[in-house]
């Protein structure tokens, strides 16, 4: 749910369904890989990640998962999740699904900690970048909207 990937699935399925929001999910998909990778690569680089801090001995693995060690500081796959369901909660403003769409959000997060990906800390700060991309993501689009009618 928090691979940058979705935000492609995304777009696809909204051209269909109604290409505005197509945009949107586009525009965010890149703002999110441009400031993740920002704060990942340039500001925060080289911020050791658990198995680093730890060592793998001392963590809970789980079978299969390829452990990173370094630029934990923030998770990008939180920030990914909580960009995509805030779009989907300002979209779906009047639907219930938005409790759906926030407790995917959470559990997107909480599960970089669970596989020993990352601290509570990275997740936090990246769910918070993640629901500033998606409101400034729905904002461009509005003012984009406003401005060509």
């Amino acid at each position: 749910m928090g691979d940058g990937i979705m935000f492609g699935v995304l777009t696809i399925i909204f051209f269909f369904v109604k290409k505005k929001m197509s945009l949107v999910f586009a525009i965010s998909g890149v703002l999110t890989l441009l400031i993740t990778h920002f704060f990942k690569k340039i500001i925060f680089k080289g911020i050791p990640r658990p198995a680093r801090c730890f060592g793998a001995d001392e963590l809970h693995l789980v079978e299969g998962v390829k452990m990173a060690f370094w630029n934990s500081f923030p998770s990008g796959h939180t920030t990914t999740a909580f960009a995509i369901f805030t779009i989907l909660c300002l979209y779906f403003s009047k639907c219930k699904s938005q409790y759906l769409w926030v407790s995917l959000a959470v559990i997107a997060g909480l599960s970089r900690v669970y596989l020993s990906q990352h601290f509570l800390m990275d997740i936090f700060v990246g769910s918070f970048i993640g629901i500033i991309i998606g409101f400034l993501s729905m904002g461009l689009f509005s003012h984009i909207k406003q401005r060509v009618h």
